[in-house]
């Protein structure tokens, strides 16, 4: 049977779930669940679902029937791989969001969310990032993420993000920069795209300092 991509009705059936009370306080939202399994479907090795599930419930939802939990998880692996197939298309990729950031920093964007998101998907999997072949690539490219996602304090991030010139200009490479890292991240060397020159980052995921980014 033919893979059926999520209508409208189920990805907002999707996403009221997790900015439901059924789900833990720290439960990714769809936003940030889209930027986690994103990260994801870019890591070459590939993730079992019931290693990825707890991360984006944080808890075990109090789902009202056997049902609803049945939908629910068929609907979270037909969303990895809605994005997975998005990603092997030739078509760009689609953040599911504005590329803005937020207004204060009390209160985070959409696009922060899902950066926020896509890093923890890149945590997850980080031994398969920062490979020495590829470290620098993969470390300039995801530069415009780290910018959006809130996560980081190093100086090259604090710096762009202190432009708001600077900072529109990285965050509106995001679409494009997911698919460089996944054509980096999966295929041959040779294939692999340069990134546009940009200040090289400094810094890994376990380097830095994390702030919460979970449900809002």
């Amino acid at each position: 049977m033919a893979h059926q991509p999520l209508d409208d009705l189920e990805l907002e059936t999707l996403e009221n779930f997790l900015e439901s009370d059924q789900v833990h306080e720290e439960c990714q939202n769809f936003v940030m669940a889209h930027g986690f399994l994103t990260a994801l479907s870019i890591c070459p090795v590939s993730i079992p679902e019931e290693k990825w599930l707890p991360v984006i419930f944080e808890d075990t939802p109090q789902f009202e029937n056997e049902k609803q939990e049945k939908q629910i998880l068929q609907y979270l692996s037909r969303l990895f791989l809605d994005i997975q197939k998005e990603q092997e298309s030739e078509d760009g990729f689609l953040i599911p969001c504005e590329l803005e950031m937020g207004s204060s920093p009390e209160e985070l964007s959409e696009l922060q969310e899902w950066a926020t998101g896509f890093m923890e998907g890149v945590f997850m999997t980080e031994e398969n990032w920062f490979e020495s072949e590829k470290e620098e690539v993969v470390a300039e490219l995801l530069l415009p993420i780290m910018v959006a996602s809130d996560l980081f304090d190093d100086e090259e991030v604090v710096q762009i993000r202190s432009s708001e010139k600077l900072t529109n200009s990285c965050i509106a490479q995001i679409p494009e920069v997911v698919t460089d890292l996944f054509l980096v991240m999966r295929t041959e060397p040779e294939k692999r795209p340069f990134p546009k020159a940009s200040p090289k980052s400094k810094s890994q995921g376990n380097k830095n300092k994390k702030k919460n980014g979970k449900k809002s």
